[in-house]
């Protein structure tokens, strides 16, 4: 059975994610970490998780989708710039870490999208979480990388369209919903 977790992202263009791959692998070099086939295809910042949903009820998957679309097609909001200043692992479990970039100040401007989100999806009586790390996930390995600045320049982009986005769960798979200009 099928599991989809939908969620809202930003996406970096072609060029830009083929660089932060070409930045992921020699990341894993220097560090030690497992290597990877390239998910150039799945590079995201997340911004809002929607929830999981059996695909035994596709009735809560399509209200949950429609408020969704609702809420960002309410969205006014401009580009968000991405920036990445450090690099670190997610240690809330044990193995299968995420190994991110991050930053602090440099991502303000998706902290403000994310906030503005946040308010569109709670006016359609969707849940909002209020704890974010904003992050963009290079891959995942069981070694914990400690919170330290980037060894190396990691390219960023001006975000210029929202991403509703379904991982397939168990499948390794991100289906693009639908996207929304930022302007």
């Amino acid at each position: 059975m099928t599991v989809h977790a939908l969620f809202f992202c930003l996406r970096p263009d072609p060029v830009t994610a083929a660089q932060l791959t070409a930045v992921s692998d020699a990341l894993v070099q220097r560090f030690g970490l497992r290597e990877k086939p390239p998910r150039t295809e799945r590079l995201h910042v997340p911004l809002h998780h929607l929830g999981w949903f059996d695909a035994a009820d596709p009735v809560a998957l399509a209200d949950v989708r429609q408020r969704a679309e609702s809420a960002a097609a309410s969205l006014r909001d401009a580009p968000a710039r991405v920036d990445f200043e450090e690099v670190l692992s997610f240690t809330r479990k044990p193995r299968n870490r995420p190994f991110v970039l991050s930053g602090g100040a440099c991502l303000d401007e998706v902290r403000r999208l994310r906030a503005a989100l946040g308010d569109e999806l709670a006016a359609v009586g969707l849940p909002v979480d209020p704890h974010f790390t904003p992050h963009l996930t290079l891959l995942y390995d069981d070694l914990a990388v400690p919170s330290q600045p980037l060894p190396m320049p990691a390219p960023g982009w001006t975000a210029r369209h929202l991403h509703l986005m379904d991982s397939l769960q168990g499948q390794s798979t991100h289906v693009a919903l639908a996207r929304w200009s930022l302007d």
